[in-house]
């Protein structure tokens, strides 16, 4: 009777392995790469968000300086942040990637690829689980003691509107990503909510909205976004360029 419950014990703790595994390979091959169809709204003065996840903080940026969480209150260059700068006054939407989340990256705005900058990381990549905590448990602000949002390895580009004004998305890398991919080079057009890239296995994505084209910012810390669909902010003119929209899907 007593070997016969271990066996049984042994084939249930089996088959428990082997389900955990199976859902770990499924989730590391498929569920994490998943690529759904997005559309961007209507109103073609909405700038979409340029990854899924939870919106970690709305910084209001002066003369290129951040009030930062990380450093205590105080201000930073908001290049600490992208990797490079600006001259423009405006805002920086941060946006966590849950283990949950879509890790395609999308366009906010359709315009011109003005800049692609690669920073790596100081000295190396640290992990974002912090932040994910912060999260899960609400605590505000939700970057507080995240200096790795600042070290992390990053890729920014800048998308330069038809006005003139450029909107800047930088992914940032965790401890465990395998590669940050930026599928556009300088000189390239892009549709608003077009896939342009995504970050393997990690992190978080921040979009900086310049003043010139912001009207209204659209969504507060705590919310979740989706790619290419949810509205970041309304825009003092049309952001969704003369190209069909229809491949951003």
């Amino acid at each position: 009777m007593i070997a016969q419950q271990r066996r049984v014990i042994a084939w249930a703790v089996a088959a428990s392995v082997f389900g955990s595994g199976s859902l770990y390979v499924f989730w590391r091959t498929r569920f994490f790469f998943r690529d759904p169809p997005r559309r961007p709204p209507a109103d073609p003065t909405a700038i979409v968000a340029p990854a899924d996840g939870v919106v970690t903080y709305v910084k209001r940026i002066d003369g290129g300086e951040i009030p930062e969480a990380v450093k205590n209150g105080r201000t930073i260059p908001l290049t600490e942040f992208t990797g490079v700068g600006t001259v423009s006054d405006g805002y920086l939407i941060g946006i966590y990637m849950t283990e949950y989340s879509v890790h395609r990256n999308r366009a906010p705005i359709a315009g011109t690829i003005c800049l692609r900058r690669h920073r790596a990381a100081a000295p190396f990549n640290r992990s974002m689980a912090r932040i994910g905590a912060n999260v899960i448990a609400g605590r505000t602000p939700y970057d507080e003691g995240c200096d790795y949002l600042l070290t992390n390895e990053r890729l920014t580009i800048g998308i330069r509107h038809t006005s003139g004004a450029v909107v800047l998305v930088t992914q940032i890398a965790d401890l465990w990503v395998n590669r940050i991919v930026a599928r556009v080079r300088e000189g390239d057009d892009v549709t608003r909510a077009q896939q342009y890239g995504m970050i393997r296995f990690g992190s978080q994505c921040d979009a900086f909205l310049p003043d010139e084209l912001v009207t209204e910012i659209a969504v507060h810390p705590g919310q979740y976004v989706f790619a290419g669909k949810t509205a970041l902010a309304t825009s003092t003119v049309s952001v969704a360029g003369d190209r069909s929209e229809d491949e951003a899907s």
